[in-house]
């Protein structure tokens, strides 16, 4: 990608500085980057979704009932209409009538720009349904048959609108980030991805067609998926870059110190 350069006033003549890699190609941070010194956090969270895999398949989820269901109680005993129309409102922005026709668009949007971010768009529009059934066939968990206020499909471990959070809304970042060098717009798109994720998260277990434990192990997946994605996106730069021919030899990488 062609290095973008700025004027710089001054007493003297204007002289150009080179504004440095775009946001999109070296964020502030990834999860990948913010992982790669903790790795004993990763093995944390690779350790607990495996365990919450687990107490989900065992007798049916049983295991994990004990907090699950007083949980799911809980948050049904204290429905109210405003936040019954805020949880049905946030929990559309997660389902896969609007995942996929955004991710479409944002794959467009982005393609001509960066092909590179636009394969690995795509790569998580398509990997995630296919992670999320083969999970959700093998541990082949119930959802809550208490309260529910919506109709759910399907299994329920890990939640599905979870994942379908995180491909789309946790992507978010990597796509402001080929429109705009500010990074205070890059966190702002961080912040509203997190809260996005999280407001799906929640709305599931409030509609009753997820347990809390669901809805975690969606999270930790999630985690695992991105970094995943992460690595997708970098092994498409190495290949050919933002462009469609081969990058060429060095582009990219910060000038030696």
């Amino acid at each position: 990608m062609a290095r973008v350069t700025a004027t710089t006033a001054g007493p003297g003549p204007a002289t150009t500085r080179p504004e440095g890699p775009s946001l999109h190609e070296r964020p502030p941070v990834t999860p990948g980057t913010f992982f790669a010194g903790r790795r004993p956090l990763l093995g944390a969270v690779a350790a607990l979704f495996v365990l919450l895999a687990l107490g989900a398949a065992v007798a049916g989820g049983r295991l994990l009932l004990s907090w699950d269901e007083p949980v799911q109680r809980f948050v049904e005993e204290h429905r109210t209409a405003a936040l019954d129309r805020f949880f049905l409102t946030t929990s559309r922005f997660g389902s896969t009538v609007f995942v996929f026709p955004m991710g479409a668009l944002l794959v467009a949007l982005t393609w001509r720009r960066c092909r590179a971010v636009g394969l690995a768009l795509g790569a998580a529009m398509l990997g995630r349904p296919l992670l999320e059934f083969a999970l959700k066939e093998s541990i082949g968990r119930d959802r809550p048959d208490l309260d529910r206020m919506v109709d759910g499909v399907g299994h329920s471990f890990p939640s599905g609108h979870v994942l379908a959070a995180v491909a789309l809304w946790g992507l978010l970042p990597v796509v402001v980030g080929l429109f705009t060098r500010r990074r205070t717009l890059w966190w702002a798109s961080v912040v509203v991805a997190g809260a996005m994720i999280v407001g799906i998260g929640a709305s599931r277990v409030y509609l009753g067609v997820h347990w809390l434990s669901d809805v975690v192990g969606g999270l930790l997946l999630g985690v695992l998926f991105l970094i995943g994605v992460e690595r997708v996106l970098h092994h498409a730069h190495r290949l050919g870059g933002c462009g469609a021919g081969p990058r060429p030899a060095g582009a990219g990488r910060a000038p030696a110190s």
